[in-house]
């Protein structure tokens, strides 16, 4: 009954809330991906009982109400929205439980919005309540997983330098003897043209000799 009670005073600040504009400056943003796990606080010093709503697409809902057992001062869930989907953890010191975390597993879109901790000091229908700031869930975009893949190896692509065992002194070596083979053949190639250029030259000039000389001898 408690929780209901708890429930209708805080829709009616809620909506107050909700139908004025909220400064970012007075949100607490935090971002999660989809499917990830994510805690929202709430502190419980002095506080007895403890419940969590989520306002998502002008839709308030209550998730979670728990009080502190005052015989073993533990924290006692009365009201679960989505046991599979929320849980509840708790601090303790010395003085009891200082602090309240809202877990919610395996992030959904529907799971972003405006989130809010509302808390009492005293186990009675009359007792105030205390808000803590309001929290604004947001869902960061993710990459699919074949773009995830495809992304990641292109990142190996570009860390990875390809050295195929040889270091650069020895690739520098490499390159150096390949272009002094290119060289030793370049000069090569001009040699032997020319000494085949001269051998042939040599030839005809004899040649060219030998034709003037019986030439010589006939007119005689």
């Amino acid at each position: 009954m408690n929780k209901y009670i708890f429930f209708c005073i805080f829709s009616s600040w809620i909506t107050q809330i909700i139908s004025s504009d909220i400064s970012e400056n007075d949100v607490t943003l935090l971002r999660v991906q989809l499917n990830k796990s994510i805690s929202l606080n709430c502190n419980m010093t002095d506080r007895y009982e403890i419940a969590w709503f989520h306002q998502y697409s002008q839709q308030l809902n209550q998730l979670l109400y728990a009080k502190i057992s005052s015989a073993s001062g533990r924290l006692l869930v009365m009201y679960n929205q989505n046991w599979s989907h929320l849980n509840v953890d708790d601090d303790h010191t010395d003085m009891g439980i200082t602090t309240v975390m809202l877990v919610i597993s395996g992030v959904t879109e529907s799971d972003s919005g405006l989130y809010f901790c509302g808390t009492k000091s005293e186990s009675s229908k009359t007792s105030k309540m205390h808000f803590e700031k309001p929290i604004r869930l947001q869902i960061e975009d993710k990459l699919t997983d074949k773009e995830d893949k495809a992304h990641s190896v292109i990142e190996m692509a570009e860390d990875v330098e390809i050295t195929d065992g040889v270091t650069t002194k020895e690739r520098a070596l490499m390159f150096g003897g390949v272009g002094l083979a290119v060289l030793v053949f370049f000069l090569a190639t001009v040699v032997a043209g020319g000494i085949i250029h001269y051998r042939g030259w040599q030839k005809g000039w004899a040649a060219a000799k030998r034709s003037s000389l019986m030439n010589h001898k006939s007119a005689k």
